[in-house]
């Protein structure tokens, strides 16, 4: 499975949009004394990030670097890998926006 990202646009709606919702549930999750809830959302954000693939626009940059490594994060379902994944993918939203200022 992956994800059919085709433009610098769709790509960080992608990565800002798994930032939101780590960042709600995170603290959701938090606020209710880490109580299990119905759904596993660590284990869901891990697929979605485990199936991105990178967009040429980004090939060759620190963003393929990073993705790459939230990437093979993901894939090990290890759900105690969510937080360096969220920081990742944080950080490559936070590079993607200062670009996207200059341009």
């Amino acid at each position: 499975m992956e994800c059919a990202i085709v433009n610098k646009d769709d790509f960080m709606e992608v990565i800002s949009t798994w930032n939101s919702i780590y960042v709600s549930n995170y603290m959701d999750y938090d606020i209710q004394h880490r109580k299990k809830c119905g759904t596993n959302w660590k284990k869901g954000l891990l697929k979605v990030t485990s199936a991105l693939t990178m967009i040429d626009d980004f090939k060759g940059t620190p963003v393929e670097l990073m993705l790459n490594k939230a990437i093979n994060y993901s894939k090990l379902s290890d759900e105690t890998k969510i937080q360096e994944v969220h920081e990742l993918l944080h950080t490559v939203e936070d590079y993607l926006n200062q670009e996207s200022d200059f341009s």
